[in-house]
């Protein structure tokens, strides 16, 4: 659970914080309560949208908020929550990223080797115009048979 003890600037969990988004959402949730609401926003909030479902989340406390946690411990945090924590004796290990990671948002996606095979028959369903002419500026004459071979002009 996760409260806020508003006069002292001290946001308190009793759990793990696995899940950075939950995390701001509650905070938000209790900036917007009847307590909470006459007090600074706790952190500021960056979610940076990478595409294809990604993102790249980020929360720093401000305002002078701190971090309790609550209980025998040990505690993690998975995600950048940048702010002090204050020591209560507990462990606490924070596992940051500066990469991401990207899941498949209802289902998973194509193969390398699917895609690969599409865009083969896709070239192979049509004919690819090339000018020889154009690319080394040489005049050909010839029609590229035996009988016929291609030579410089």
């Amino acid at each position: 659970m996760i409260s806020i003890d508003w006069p002292n600037k001290i946001i308190e969990s009793d759990s793990s914080i696995l899940d950075l988004p939950a995390f701001h959402a509650t905070l938000r949730e209790l900036e917007d309560d009847a307590a909470g609401a006459i007090h600074p926003v706790t952190h500021r909030w960056k979610a940076l949208d990478l595409g294809g479902g990604a993102f790249f989340y980020q929360a720093d406390l401000i305002n002078g908020y701190t971090l309790r946690f609550s209980g025998a411990g040990p505690f993690q945090i998975s995600g950048n929550l940048k702010g002090p924590i204050v020591d209560t004796g507990v462990q606490v290990e924070r596992t940051t990223s500066a990469a991401f990671s990207t899941t498949a948002v209802g289902g998973s996606g194509p193969s390398a080797e699917s895609i690969a095979a599409a865009v083969l028959a896709a070239l192979q369903a049509t004919t690819i115009p090339v000018n020889v002419t154009q690319v080394n500026d040489v005049t050909i004459k010839g029609v590229g048979t035996p009988a016929n071979p291609w030579n410089p002009a």
